[in-house]
């Protein structure tokens, strides 16, 4: 048996389309009894509203970076979410410090901090907008995400964010700021779901794909590929590309 983990934006997802034979791969890679995961930064309502609508195959679903892993009925099999008071901190920090809202989500639900400026504008859809003060109704917060004005801001954020709160790990993407728990990434979620598979059975490989700064970790730690067309500072790390995961996995069935 073989696992391919792949990250979901431009990797499963490019340019708001996926393509044809990916959905064709997928598919005979699984007959063929290998197992597919998604490994995204998305929370967990984003890319199941995704896959839904793209009738797209998986076994098994890692989002949030790594802090919440389900299985294909959508069942949670793994939860690493922030201690309380260090997701308060932390939301405290990025309101009083940047202007624009601040996203919350948990196993349940996703929210949105107001910010102070009045720009309580979200691109996607929340289940709640709160004040500042009513954070501490929030509880087993997974993720924390900011978003940014452009991918200078978002490298700029991250940093601040590591440098000042060693309980948690920030991941810059193009014009958000993903951050969670420092125990959770999406290697650790590759680890996760190889060492439950392999009580039972025979791994005879591990192949992972991705594009982004939440993606290094898991490439780096299995040789695995990167998206041609990534950040020539995400691409320095391998010398493995693909155009489409389908590339990679009708060379390995």
């Amino acid at each position: 048996m073989k696992l391919f983990f792949s990250d979901y934006d431009m990797t499963i997802y490019i340019n708001e389309n996926i393509d044809k034979s990916v959905f064709d791969s997928v598919r005979k890679w699984r007959e063929a009894g290998n197992k597919f995961i998604i490994a995204t930064g998305r929370n967990k309502f984003s890319i199941l509203e995704h896959i839904k609508r793209h009738s797209l195959e998986f076994d098994y679903l890692i989002t949030n970076n790594g802090a919440l892993i389900f299985n294909n009925e959508k069942e949670l099999i793994f939860e690493d979410n922030f201690d309380d008071d260090t997701a308060y901190k932390i939301i405290n920090f990025l309101h009083k410090n940047f202007d624009g809202t601040i996203e919350i989500s948990n196993n349940d639900y996703i929210v949105s901090v107001k910010s102070k400026d009045g720009n309580d504008y979200v691109p996607f859809k929340v289940d709640k907008k709160i004040h500042i003060s009513e954070i501490q109704n929030m509880k087993n917060i997974v993720q924390i995400n900011k978003i940014t004005k452009n991918s200078e801001t978002t490298e700029m954020t991250a940093n601040i964010i590591n440098e000042k709160f060693k309980e948690a790990t920030a991941y810059a993407n193009i014009r958000t700021v993903d951050i969670v728990k420092n125990t959770v990434s999406k290697a650790n979620g590759v680890d996760f779901i190889f060492n439950m598979l392999k009580k039972d059975n025979n791994i005879e490989k591990i192949l992972t794909a991705g594009d982004s700064n939440n993606d290094i970790e898991m490439i780096k730690k299995y040789n695995g590929y990167i998206y041609i067309n990534a950040n020539e500072k995400i691409k320095k790390i391998t010398d493995k590309y693909f155009n489409l995961i389908s590339d990679i996995i009708y060379k390995e069935l």
